[in-house]
């Protein structure tokens, strides 16, 4: 990887969602994505969900751009571009071409091809535009949902970090490590297409108060589980 790797501007987009670069003015967008605490439990370090928390985990994540440690996105639902969710390169490490995911996305999508998509854009744009050689995926030991999440990626599971890291609410959290390697990517890549290729309705607009125009904003058939990790 180059220095000038995993560096902004930087927009990916999908059949399903685009990735933009992160901004101050999505402050509101993303308090109200982070509504459910469910989506929050076991994130290591979340926005507070206040108008405060907000911007000072906005702020953090930018400094962390401007450092060359993170590259963060905010996840846009196609076709009306609704803010449902962030993700980001994490743990940037140029020298041994290696990088970490990380993502949340709104609760009413966790059943949903998005969080699918979300991966499957960052690992081409990692493996094939960046050259990158392996690639990081951690959750919470607690966090089943995630883990079968990241599993059907078709990442290999390392192992347990034993408390390795205290989080937000002092619990000692012991992580999952998963991993893809740039040899792995074109079976993963296979494996996420063809997953990314089964029926899927989004869910019905959201008003300007953050419910559904129509319908219950549930999808009409289950797609690839997603979940935030």
């Amino acid at each position: 990887m180059r220095d000038e790797s995993f560096r902004p501007p930087l927009t990916l987009r999908g059949r399903y969602v685009t990735l933009v670069p992160l901004r101050t003015d999505h402050h509101d967008a993303i308090l109200h994505a982070f509504r459910d605490p469910a989506v929050g439990r076991y994130l290591s370090h979340p926005p507070t969900p206040t108008a405060d928390g907000v911007t000072e985990y906005i702020a953090n994540l930018l400094r962390f751009q401007e450092e060359g440690h993170e590259l963060p996105f905010v996840v846009l639902l196609r076709p009306d571009d609704r803010l449902v969710g962030m993700t980001r390169y994490l743990n940037i490490y140029r020298p041994d071409d290696a990088v970490e995911l990380g993502t949340w996305i709104d609760s009413e999508l966790w059943r949903s091809p998005v969080n699918t998509e979300i991966k499957y854009l960052l690992l081409r744009h990692a493996f094939e535009e960046e050259r990158a050689h392996r690639v990081v995926l951690q959750t919470d030991l607690r966090n089943e949902r995630s883990q079968r999440a990241i599993a059907r990626l078709g990442a290999v599971r390392e192992g347990v970090l034993r408390d390795d890291r205290v989080v937000y609410d002092g619990y000692r959290r012991s992580s999952v490590v998963y991993s893809i390697l740039a040899g792995e990517w074109p079976a993963v890549r296979r494996r996420l297409e063809a997953a990314l290729d089964r029926p899927w309705r989004s869910p019905p607009e959201a008003s300007a108060e953050g419910r559904p125009l129509s319908g219950t904003g549930a999808p009409a058939s289950r797609g690839t589980p997603g979940s935030p990790q």
